[in-house]
């Protein structure tokens, strides 16, 4: 169902319009009550409450994350992977909860377009999926990205900040690869900053 503040824009009709056309119910509610019911303090005057997506069979773009817990990185990746055409995203042990406020607002709705998939071990779903080349990103010591020859089928994998890639994954057969930056104070490129680069990398060359 779908909930559209009293005052909200012009935008939004053309929101109503698909949800009617589809069987959605639409409610109206005032500024405050649709300011109790959202997790930000503006809202944008209107809210949708779905079912939880189903998940599907893997197909041959996938983006795997072991253990990033910033929602906002996390959201901005799927933002990112749908961009560019992923097809899945493998949310390891550790990682945020996919239906965390923070995340739905960061991906943009690109959460559905994506299918999502839990796993507790991202090496055991590589070796489900043997048909994937494995992509790690790495902060040193690994190929520059313009160097990556990847096959029609990958899985790009992206480790937290504070710890990057497991060891268990780092033992894996797999292209490792590190983005090239001047010295400076910056210890580390952000999560969502590096897979976007890597992403653009592996676009460009498939």
């Amino acid at each position: 169902m779908i909930i559209v503040c009293e005052d909200a824009s012009d935008d939004v009709a053309e929101i109503l319009g698909i949800a009617g056309r589809r069987g959605v119910d639409v409610y109206a509610a005032s500024p405050s009550e649709l300011t109790r019911m959202c997790t930000t303090a503006t809202s944008q005057g209107v809210i949708m409450v779905a079912r939880m997506f189903e998940e599907r069979t893997c197909r041959g773009r996938v983006v795997a994350l072991d253990g990033v817990t910033d929602p906002g990185n996390v959201g901005t990746i799927i933002r990112t992977a749908a961009w560019f055409g992923c097809t899945d995203l493998v949310l390891g042990d550790g990682c945020v909860d996919i239906y965390n406020p923070k995340v739905v607002r960061a991906s943009a709705g690109a959460l559905a377009a994506l299918n999502i998939v839990r796993r507790s071990s991202i090496s055991e779903f590589l070796d489900a999926h043997p048909q994937l080349q494995p992509v790690i990103a790495v902060a040193h010591d690994g190929v520059a990205p313009a160097l990556i020859a990847p096959h029609e089928n990958w899985c790009l994998v992206v480790g937290s900040e504070a710890h990057g890639v497991s060891a268990e994954l780092l033992q894996r057969p797999a292209v490792r690869v590190t983005i090239p930056g001047l010295q400076s104070s910056v210890e580390s490129l952000n999560a969502a900053v590096a897979a976007s680069i890597l992403l653009y990398a592996l676009n460009a060359q498939t």
